[in-house]
């Protein structure tokens, strides 16, 4: 049997980890793991970015594109790590030097309200200066609950 689904969510969002364009803002290194909250909100299609917590919780179900994008900052190294749930996904790292970049991204299946987000790691810095360092997604299609 074939399940036809109508795809008439539209969901989509991008964030930088700044707000403004006019300032280099570095964070890190902390001692512990931190989440990044990414606060200028380019795009929210289905609201489901927060760009008080960074967290992006998935409106609906289906199969998401997700990318992390950083800038490493004054420590020369970055490591963070693209979290679900709690559950690590992927890492970037880059120890190339500060103002250098690394970026990944994947497909998830992900649950109506499956929660997202972007942890620096310990020891790492990053930095931004209006969309160097982002965090993006979007939904490529539904899926059904069955």
């Amino acid at each position: 049997m074939v399940h036809v689904i109508k795809c008439t969510a539209q969901v989509a969002f991008s964030a930088s980890l700044v707000n403004t364009s006019l300032e280099w803002r570095f964070q890190g290194p902390h001692d512990t793991n931190a989440r990044l909250v990414f606060e200028k909100v380019t795009t929210n299609n289905g609201n489901g970015y927060n760009a008080n917590t960074g967290i992006f919780s998935a409106p609906i179900k289906g199969l998401y594109y997700i990318r992390f994008t950083g800038m490493t900052g004054n420590s020369k190294s970055m490591h963070a790590a693209l979290m679900k749930n709690g559950e690590n996904m992927f890492v970037v790292q880059n120890t190339v030097g500060p103002h250098s970049s690394t970026s990944n991204g994947m497909t998830l299946v992900l649950e109506q309200d499956d929660r997202l987000w972007i942890t620096l790691l310990k020891n790492s810095s990053i930095f931004d200066q209006g969309r160097l360092s982002t965090f993006t997604g979007f939904l490529i299609f539904p899926m059904s609950r069955a």
